[in-house]
């Protein structure tokens, strides 16, 4: 492999590499089983029709469901549609009907609000450029709902809003945001009670790729973790400099941060007041990372080989590369397999998360979600 084909493939696929829009599978051939090629770039690991099959019911009509969460009524998701990733394309936010399995487009309102959260001084972002990645929910003690998106259109900021429901369905109404410093590449977000939040620096944005390669292989760390509070700013979290942060959790006391470590195998467990890491699992390429009522963390984990591996080809329908999703104690970090899966419906999965008795999975490529019911998860 040349050092000129190994950003390629970082780029397009360790990196959460999106598809062209397209709102319908297509009957391709599953080739999930071929072995690498000559110009692995071109592997194709494109999906079937959307059906359900082995264990995992499909909804599709999506385009790039990279994140979720559940709004404040437990009837929907809200799901984050990513743009092409690191060419910061425009996605969107939707809204998929948890009893109805209906999805619908979010109203996303960008209006100047009477007084702005977070950063006063952060301008109100261009609609047209939105391009959202990593969210998070939060409610404050009155009830009110905070959604906290990442965005990449036209800038790499954090945008917060105020979520309001209107004739059942959620609208969201943008509120403020912040930009960290320096050349931040950011990915996923968390809410804190204080008002303000976690983000994942995974790299300079504008870094020679051959230096981030090259510090990636070398084991060097690349990113961090910024916080942002209400009276200070931006700080990077002590001891969250590590290989490729990706997706951030936060407990429900808001004492400890779950910070999965893509490039290093492993999610770490971080003490926010005295920054020191009490705990770590390993853990394979971990993507997204949540966190259920029972205190149970759900981690996508993907299985594939990052170099002679990737979704570049598939166009239509889903990418099938092999996932894992796991379940670990969020207090003891003792972990189990929940769900390990490779074929077809689904795949490439970056995000699980639990409503009700279903875990619901998204993808940072491809046309669909999944479900799977907690009492009939399994290998295949």
């Amino acid at each position: 492999m040349t050092v000129k084909t190994f950003p390629l493939l970082l780029l397009l696929f360790l990196l959460s590499a999106c598809a062209d829009r397209e709102d319908t599978a297509s009957v391709t051939e599953n080739a999930a089983a071929t072995p690498p090629v000559e110009s692995p770039e071109k592997t194709d690991f494109a999906s079937g029709p959307c059906a359900d099959t082995a264990g995992l019911t499909t909804y599709c009509g999506f385009h790039n469901p990279e994140d979720m969460v559940l709004a404040p009524d437990g009837q929907q998701l809200i799901i984050s549609e990513m743009g092409e990733f690191m060419l910061d394309t425009p996605g969107q936010l939707v809204l998929f009907d948890l009893a109805e399995k209906g999805l619908a487009p979010m109203d996303v309102r960008f209006e100047e609000p009477e007084s702005r959260w977070l950063d006063a001084s952060c301008e109100i972002p261009e609609a047209a450029l939105f391009s959202p990645h990593g969210i998070d929910l939060t409610l404050a003690d009155d009830g009110s709902a905070r959604l906290w998106v990442v965005n990449h259109g036209g800038r790499e900021s954090v945008e917060v809003f105020s979520l309001v429901q209107e004739d059942g369905d959620w609208s969201a109404i943008w509120q403020g945001c912040a930009q960290p410093p320096g050349d931040p590449f950011i990915n996923d977000v968390s809410g804190l009670k204080d008002g303000g939040f976690l983000v994942t620096h995974m790299w300079d944005k504008h870094q020679a790729f051959e230096d981030i390669v090259a510090a990636l292989t070398a084991g060097e760390n690349t990113g961090w973790v910024w916080r942002w509070r209400p009276d200070e700013g931006f700080s990077q979290l002590p001891g969250s400099a590590e290989m490729m942060p990706n997706g951030i959790a936060v407990s429900p006391d808001n004492q400890f941060a779950f910070v999965n470590i893509y490039m290093g195998n492993r999610t770490i467990k971080l003490d926010l007041e005295t920054g020191e890491k009490v705990g770590e699992f390993d853990v394979r390429q971990p993507d997204n990372i949540t966190l259920d009522e029972e205190g149970n963390l759900w981690v996508a984990s993907h299985q594939h080989d990052p170099i002679n591996e990737t979704c570049a080809a598939v166009e239509t329908g889903a990418c099938l590369l092999p996932f894992q999703i796991l379940r670990v104690n969020a207090q003891t970090l003792e972990k189990e397999v929940f769900l390990a899966h490779e074929g077809e419906p689904m795949g490439y999965t970056t995000v699980a998360f639990r409503a009700g008795n279903r875990i619901y999975m998204g993808s940072a490529h491809g046309d669909r979600i999944a479900s799977v019911e907690m009492s009939s998860a399994g290998s295949p």
